[in-house]
């Protein structure tokens, strides 16, 4: 642990949870409790004593105690509480926990002041005043005054209620004789402020409660000692870690989330703001214009989804739209707006079909393919020559992060005329690594996709209005193969009949957003496994080929090697969603039956090892029909840009493997960052390996000569 520079010495760290004796009846907080759990106590006792057990008294307490202890199993796996029942597994059926969990959310807390304990916590408020009497502890005015605060010189400064008072003068004869812990439960709570807090806890405790916040956390060494990244991991560092942007810091929605994944949805309002009943916190959440970030339904069970393996399944699923229809809908809708949910994947139907002709009459056009290939060819020399760099002699590059990701990056930008930053367009606003990665998360990121979308509305606006390429995107390049797209394609649209804000927000944001992490992840993943055990036997042979001149020939058959490489490694994967019931039949002859609203997930993983389709699965073969990769989906809503994909992987392998003897840097830097999950598929991590992220992220290659 550091020196805390220009601090005074103060107690040590890491000691332990230690807190004086006051604090300990400062918590009690038995005034907060609900009606809802004010009446379970009630029935709690009737349980353990019968009906008519006496007076709330400290002989009732001991019985139902003694009675309460003797009911307990002494195998802890057989206890039980709350009327919940174990299964066969020794578990409570997470649907009762939720249930119990989001009524608890709902009921509103009873409120700090004198005479808000429930009447059936007498005992125990009886037990917090013998206890301050034997601990001796100090009086309310005397805890006040270590705090700072000023003593308190009359009765009603203590509680204005006048029968308080009255009371409090009666037991005490003056305010600084007042016992602690009734002084506490009586002091009147502070009023709620907008804005402002709204917990509204007696004062005294309100002040004192972040004196001993600051102590857990001085002795707590999590917190402190072991709080470096010495003794964590990136990862562990990482995961503990706050995110302001989130809650405001607060991370107690995690706790929800991973303990009830089926239940709780990542923006559920129940797991965020837990601590305020739900109509309130609507109430707070519109003022702060934040509403719309949130779900307010109240938990339920959402089904794990079914997983569909077969190759032939896979096909009957998404080539049949009456039934299983595309989701993206809701997600779309949310971060881009009205805009999103008429992007051309966010449904099915005739609209939506004519969404996607409009598109791919824009994309496709006469000399489509002669451009993007001679784009790509540019682009792979390009980034190979400024990106790689000499490391004792050896000519390294990050072939992910600087290359695969980047010529995607740089396409689209043409493509869409995007404010791309780089040596050519200084006046650009993205960098080539920030518009990839607001590129790579614009479809779980609202803030990412917005400021993007303002740019190019208003770009759109020039080369709509007055022909003008547009602001921040730099000067037309004549030998760029691209440059008219950008201009042509905005007005393309508007032509269509789509306004400004549907080029923007249903067309060019979700495509951009759609082919540029998903093309360089193909890139990775086949490039990866060439450079794999399993595929450098076939290196020679993208040697051999990519060293030739282009031609159709050569052009199929490093497509096919790219194709085959995604076969072997791609972990690619479609979800829909059931429009009603059915049976699916795998290709094992399994039959799974299908509930509407089940979410299904076509896994292409094992669908590529098909033998039936795939003769010799397990070898490489690049004159399959390209017709039977499915990795691009299959259908109404096949890849739009798989064409273009497929071209541009062509020209990356050619200007990769045209590096002689083209293989991984030694050590961790050669290998894609990743974690492997069930189902042949992976979990892509940061270059630190301190977070998980969406796609690959980074692996250096090194090559003979320059």
């Amino acid at each position: 642990m550091g020196v805390s520079v220009g601090t005074k010495e103060g107690s040590e760290s890491g000691t332990g949870n230690v807190v004086s004796a006051e604090f300990n009846l400062c918590y009690r907080w038995h005034s907060c409790i609900s009606e809802m759990d004010d009446k379970w106590i009630q029935d709690f006792y009737v349980q353990l004593l019968g009906e008519n057990y006496g007076a709330m008294d400290m002989r009732a307490l001991m019985m139902a105690l003694k009675k309460f202890e003797m009911s307990v199993p002494q195998d802890p796996a057989e206890r039980t509480f709350g009327g919940f029942k174990r299964g066969k597994d020794g578990k409570f059926d997470d649907n009762e926990l939720v249930d119990a969990l989001a009524t608890a959310i709902e009921q509103p807390g009873g409120a700090f002041g004198g005479r808000n304990v429930p009447r059936i916590m007498k005992p125990i408020e009886m037990l917090g005043i013998i206890r301050g009497r034997k601990w001796n502890l100090a009086g309310l005015n005397e805890f006040r005054k270590h705090f700072g605060l000023k003593a308190y010189d009359t009765f009603e400064e203590i509680n204005s209620d006048p029968e308080i008072a009255e009371s409090l003068r009666n037991l005490y004869q003056h305010p600084d004789y007042v016992e602690l812990y009734p002084g506490l439960v009586a002091e009147e709570g502070k009023t709620p402020m907008v804005p402002g807090v709204g917990i509204a806890p007696t004062y005294t405790i309100s002040r004192v409660v972040l004196s001993d916040a600051v102590a857990l956390v001085r002795g707590d060494r999590y917190y402190t000692t072991d709080y470096h990244p010495r003794n964590l991991t990136n990862w562990g560092y990482k995961e503990v870690d706050y995110d302001l942007n989130i809650n405001h810091g607060c991370v107690f929605y995690k706790l929800f989330i991973r303990a009830f994944p089926q239940h709780f949805t990542g923006n559920s309002v129940y797991a965020h703001y837990p601590m305020v009943i739900p109509s309130e916190n609507r109430k707070i959440l519109t003022d702060l214009k934040r509403a719309d970030r949130f779900d307010f339904d109240r938990p339920s069970f959402t089904p794990v989804r079914i997983n569909i393996v077969g190759y032939n399944a896979a096909k009957y699923i998404l080539e049949n739209q009456e039934i299983y229809k595309v989701c993206w809908d809701e997600g779309l809708g949310h971060l881009m707006g009205e805009g999103g949910r008429r992007f051309m994947l966010s449904g099915d139907g005739a609209f939506f079909t004519q969404q996607r002709k409009c598109m791919g009459a824009l994309l496709y056009n006469d000399t489509w393919k002669s451009a993007i290939k001679s784009f790509y060819s540019m682009i792979a020399e390009k980034l190979l020559a400024e990106k790689s760099y000499k490391l004792a002699g050896k000519t390294q590059v990050d072939v992910v992060r600087d290359v695969g990701n980047l010529a995607h990056t740089h396409f689209v930008s043409r493509m869409f005329n995007l404010p791309l930053k780089t040596k050519e367009n200084p006046k650009g606003i993205f960098s080539e690594q920030e518009l990839y990665k607001i590129l790579a998360v614009i479809f779980r990121a609202r803030e990412v996709a917005q400021a993007l979308g303002k740019v190019v509305e208003m770009n759109v606006k020039l080369s709509n209005g007055i022909g003008m390429k547009g602001l921040f995107t730099g000067k037309a390049n004549k030998d760029d193969p691209l440059a008219a797209y950008g201009v042509n394609m905005a007005k393309g649209l508007k032509r269509a009949g789509l306004s400004t804000e549907d080029i923007v927000w249903s067309q060019i944001l979700p495509t951009a957003g759609a082919m540029v992490p998903n093309q360089a992840q193909v890139f990775a993943q086949t490039l990866d496994w060439y450079l794999s055990p399993a595929g450098e036997k076939y290196r020679p042979e993208l040697h051999r080929i990519a060293a030739l001149e282009t031609g159709d020939e050569t052009d199929a058959l490093l497509l096919g090697y790219a194709m085959e490489g995604i076969r072997m490694a791609g972990t690619f994967g479609l979800y829909r969603k059931a429009e009603s019931a059915d049976v699916i039949e795998e290709d094992n002859g399994e039959r799974v039956e299908v509930k509407a609203g089940d979410r299904v997930f076509v896994s292409f993983v094992s669908a590529a090892k098909d033998p039936n389709i795939f003769p010799n699965p397990e070898v490489v073969d690049p004159r399959r029909p390209l017709e039977s990769y499915i990795h691009y989906g299959t259908g109404p809503h096949e890849c739009l840009g798989r064409n273009i994909s497929q071209v541009a992987l062509t020209e990356l392998f050619r200007a990769l493997f045209r590096k002689k003897g083209l293989r991984r840097v030694a050590g961790a830097q050669g290998e894609l960052k990743k974690v492997p999950r069930p189902g042949g598929f992976f979990v892509y991590m940061t270059e630190d390996w301190g977070s998980i992220w969406p796609f690959p992220t980074s692996m250096k290659v090194t090559w003979d000569g320059e």
